[in-house]
């Protein structure tokens, strides 16, 4: 009886199925063709007045059907359940074909050429989409590739102590290799020549290039000479020249003042340098008579040639300015060197009281009378 009520039941879950679907203009013919099967049924099952009563039954169960009656939950196996739904399916599917065929045949062909161009544009858009997927997949890949690669583990280096003197040898690791470079062909280095000290020429004797290059004083002078003219030139001009051209001659004027400093300098070392020979030649020729009367030989010490060298000194200078001249030469020496032992002094340490007086500058007449006191 189950199989029969199926059977009967089917063609109704089939209008149903198709009444939400747009009616087809063939549904008269489909409708005839339900009715003849449910006649051909009737007509070779004699227990039909059976299924009629069954289904009498079952409208009177509904109508006396309690919404908010208690119930039980009857457990059924799932794969009873997944059987059932596939056979419904493949009965179902030859009827959802034949309506699909129905409901494209009223649609007009303008819209259904639309409805081919839309899937399409949406196959083409899938493609790519899954092309996308596929290259940045590969990418991912290989940028994860490449950064396990880069992520190489660097292990710490270890830090050499710092010498303790500057004089002590440098440590250098023995974890790093030698070079391979080889220098194959040895190329000779050029070394500069200059031939007043090349070995060929002798030993230097400043007697003979004095007489060889005495000239060079008296061309020095000259040059002093001309560039202090030359200087009073530019100071002349500054004071008379035009505005926009006054930077001009003070540039002019201050190199001028540097030229003829140096010319000054090399003027009067060489005349000191003349002095001195002279005073040690002179010693020399002393010596020697003293030899040839019998006298053994006798050197000059340091200390015994730099007092002649300068009693030499002040000798010339009070010939050319006078004792004021010697006097003045003897100041600007003392004065140079108390600066210079100023510089070489340790002063004594001072306390933070007395540090805070002499930054707000009351302390400092103390701090005077205390460096007149030292000294």
């Amino acid at each position: 009886m189950s199989g029969r009520l199926r059977r009967l039941r089917k063609p109704e879950e089939r209008l149903n199925n198709r009444s939400k679907l747009p009616r087809p203009v063939d549904e008269p013919l489909i409708e005839h063709h339900l009715e003849d099967s449910d006649d051909e049924d009737s007509e070779n099952d004699p227990s039909g007045s059976e299924a009629y009563t069954d289904s009498e039954s079952d409208r009177i169960e509904g109508a006396n059907y309690d919404a908010d009656a208690p119930r039980t939950a009857q457990w059924v196996d799932e794969d009873e359940f997944e059987e059932d739904n596939d056979e419904e399916q493949e009965e179902a599917g030859p009827s959802h074909l034949y309506t699909c065929i129905l409901d494209l045949s009223v649609l007009p062909f303008g819209a259904l050429r639309k409805a081919q161009s839309v899937l399409d544009r949406e196959d083409a858009l899938t493609d790519t989409s899954e092309d996308e997927n596929s290259e940045g997949e590969s990418n991912g890949e290989s940028s994860e590739n490449e950064s396990s690669n880069r992520n190489v583990v660097v292990k710490p280096r270890k830090d050499i102590a710092k010498r303790s003197n500057k004089h002590a040898p440098i440590e250098v690791t023995s974890k790093r290799p030698v070079t391979r470079r080889r220098q194959i062909v040895e190329t000779k280095k050029i070394e500069s020549r200059d031939p007043r000290f090349l070995s060929v020429a002798g030993e230097f004797k400043t007697d003979k290039f004095q007489t060889n290059y005495g000239f060079l004083a008296d061309v020095h002078r000259s040059e002093l000479n001309v560039l202090r003219d030359n200087l009073k030139r530019a100071r002349k001009l500054m004071q008379n020249a035009p505005r926009h051209l006054k930077d001009d001659y003070e540039a002019e004027t201050q190199r001028l003042e540097l030229a003829v400093k140096r010319a000054e300098s090399t003027v009067n070392r060489e005349r000191m340098d003349g002095v001195q020979r002279e005073a040690l030649r002179k010693a020399a020729k002393d010596e020697k008579e003293k030899q040839k009367q019998g006298k053994g030989n006798w050197y000059l010490k340091k200390a015994e040639k730099r007092e002649l060298v300068t009693h030499a000194r002040y000798e010339a200078l009070a010939a050319e300015g006078g004792k004021r001249a010697v006097k003045r030469a003897i100041e600007k020496k003392q004065k140079k060197i108390s600066q210079k032992e100023k510089r070489s002094r340790s002063f004594p340490k001072v306390s933070g009281d007395a540090r805070k007086r002499n930054t707000s500058g009351g302390d400092e007449g103390v701090r005077k009378r205390r460096k007149v006191a030292m000294s």
